[in-house]
């Protein structure tokens, strides 16, 4: 029985080549502009959702509550309007990216970024139903 390998690891090299080839394949069917497109709005949903789950948390909390949060954040602007957070991005990738809150946001700060970072966010429970939010970038 030399030489010969077993079935379950001619599966698993089966397995690791056809993802293999899936993974380098993706970019020269999508394009890459389009890959990294589709990343880019993933990393701002991401930061989208984490600063809603934060902003909410602190808004459970006593007036006067703080709380500082790293956000890895692609390159656009942050917005608020009352209770709905945007997050966007024109030019070369275009998309916007909304959340809704149950408090109303004051949003300070550098609220635009220019290149994907990570940023410090400031959020500060104000009043009852209002969160400061700072961005530090």
């Amino acid at each position: 029985m030399r030489g010969q390998i077993s079935l379950e690891f001619s599966l698993l090299f089966l397995g690791m080549l056809v993802v293999i080839l899936i993974a380098t394949i993706h970019p020269g069917i999508f394009g890459l502009h389009k890959t990294v497109e589709i990343s880019s709005m993933s990393l701002a949903h991401a930061a989208v959702s984490k600063m809603k789950q934060n902003i909410e948390l602190v808004s459970s909390g006593d007036v006067g509550t703080i709380r500082i949060v790293y956000v890895k954040c692609p390159p656009g602007s942050w917005r608020a309007n009352n209770t709905i957070l945007y997050f966007n991005r024109s030019g070369d990738i275009n998309y916007n990216i909304t959340a809704y809150c149950d408090v109303n946001i004051s949003l300070n700060g550098n609220t635009t970024i220019t290149k994907s970072e990570i940023i410090a966010v400031k959020i500060v429970k104000i009043v009852q139903n209002k969160v400061n939010v700072t961005i530090y970038s």
